[in-house]
């Protein structure tokens, strides 16, 4: 470890402020010395690909966000009744599947 080294040194320096008692250390600019500190923020990080729980849910979100476009589609073109058995089976299904959702991942910690 570090010694406490005594030193002497002059009183005119010392009282001119010459002397600094604290050497700084240099700053690093290697991001490999810092990356135990902090995880490298890539594109893979954020959108694990990989991982069948991610994959699964961009599913259940685009399958959510297709759903609400094809209901709004077809209720605009005048196709009411396909617009609302959209919607019909929407309010059953997505509740279903989120609520199920839920329970698969506490049971599964």
């Amino acid at each position: 470890m570090f010694k406490n080294k005594i030193e002497a040194i002059p009183f005119h320096e010392f009282m001119a402020g010459y002397h600094s008692t604290r050497k700084e250390k240099p700053r690093t600019n290697n991001i490999y010395a810092m990356s135990a500190f902090f995880p490298a923020i890539t594109p893979e990080s954020f959108f694990p690909l990989s991982d069948t729980g991610f994959i699964l849910f961009l599913a259940g979100g685009a399958t959510i966000v297709c759903s609400a476009l094809f209901e709004r589609i077809f209720a605009k073109s005048g196709s009411t009744m396909i617009a609302e058995i959209i919607s019909d089976v929407s309010k059953v299904t997505f509740p279903v599947i989120v609520y199920g959702t839920v329970f698969w991942f506490l049971f599964s910690l």
